[in-house]
């Protein structure tokens, strides 16, 4: 049976209390904990079990803890996490792993998986070429519950500049005529621009680097972004506004859903398993649910795809569409649309939807 192995890492302490058994974890001094993390080493922390594609194939994977929190991947010295993750990567290989999975900010060391790849025998990939496709897929089908239509969205992707949010850009220019594309590096924003505009020349494209001013103008927002930080500020939002929060950790307060019940936000990237599968690890979803970018490593196991897929920022409209055909070759499924980790209810939906019909009789 085909192997695959998932890095993952503390994106939240809370929830790397529940997933260890361990509450009075955080009621440490954060500086203590940060310390013991560096000081262990990855390790295999469950077996994973029960994948099976609906083509009959069946993989089995293990996930890899690495102990570091999100600011530390950004902030300490990268050679230092280099080798961790790297350390992950060869337990993996001693697993029998067929290929490896960098989850989250694990996803942006070594160049965004090109160096932890030539440090191993076996391929990497991030996941992020998935991640794409069940985002958009996601926002769309919310767009078409409360009955937004694509000709009236006003979109604003806040990360354009990363390979997360310029594929959604590309994808989304063939469908809907005005989108603003949020980054601080304007280079590659204008680059970004010319681009699309030389496939579509109907989408009308603004640039900027102003987060604030992006989102009060749009009525549909992508958040995918390295930051750690919360981004979108709850009275920047227009009433009706779906956003779809890609990061991890999230760039959109819970607060945004307490103080503003008129905006829908909703997780992206999460998909149901095709078989009985048991993670043996909590990491925040319902069971038989995953994240794209762990859906992706499946995928590619499945369809005995050993290739380093999605490295570098090396995502492709190609590449989106021929996982798009795997997931679906092998039972991969969008998952019920989520916000905060809840299925959306109903009167959400129609609450949004009564907002959008008063605001077009305007």
């Amino acid at each position: 049976m085909d192997k695959f192995a998932f890095v993952i890492h503390t994106t939240d302490l809370n929830l790397f209390s529940l997933a260890i058994d361990e509450p009075n974890l955080t009621k440490k001094r954060k500086q203590l904990i940060e310390q013991v993390f560096t000081w262990l080493p990855p390790l295999n922390i469950s077996h994973i079990t029960g994948i099976r594609s609906i083509t009959g194939k069946e993989i089995e994977g293990y996930f890899i803890y690495c102990t570091l929190l999100p600011e530390q991947l950004l902030n300490l010295n990268q050679q230092f996490v280099l080798k961790k993750i790297v350390e992950g990567g060869k337990i993996a290989q001693d697993l029998g792993a067929k290929i490896i999975g960098l989850g989250a900010y694990a996803a942006n060391v070594g160049r965004k998986g090109i160096l932890v790849e030539k440090n191993l025998k076996i391929p990497v990939t991030t996941g992020t070429t998935y991640t794409v496709v069940v985002t958009v897929e996601a926002t769309l089908k919310a767009m078409n519950e409360v009955g937004m239509e694509l000709k009236k969205a006003r979109v604003a992707i806040i990360g354009a500049s990363g390979g997360i949010g310029s594929t959604i850009a590309q994808i989304l220019a063939d469908k809907i005529t005005d989108i603003t594309l949020v980054a601080r590096n304007q280079n590659r924003l204008n680059n970004l621009a010319n681009l699309i505009s030389r496939v579509n020349n109907k989408v009308k494209l603004q640039i900027t680097d102003n987060i604030k001013k992006a989102v009060s103008s749009a009525n549909v927002v992508f958040v995918s972004t390295t930051s750690p930080s919360t981004l979108i500020d709850s009275e920047d939002i227009n009433p009706g506004t779906i956003i779809c929060d890609i990061s991890q950790p999230r760039n959109v307060s819970p607060e945004v859903a307490d103080k503003r019940s008129d905006v829908l936000v909703i997780d992206g990237g999460i998909v149901k398993v095709p078989g009985d599968v048991n993670f043996n690890f909590y990491f925040g979803l319902p069971p038989k649910l995953a994240y794209a970018c762990i859906a992706e490593t499946m995928i590619l196991t499945l369809e005995g795809l050993f290739e380093s897929y999605s490295i570098g920022g090396n995502i492709s409209l190609e590449k989106t569409e021929k996982i798009a055909k795997l997931a679906k070759k092998h039972g991969f499924q969008l998952s019920t649309i989520r916000s905060f980790g809840k299925n959306v209810r109903t009167e959400q939906f129609d609450k949004l939807r009564e907002i959008i019909r008063l605001r077009e009789k305007l």
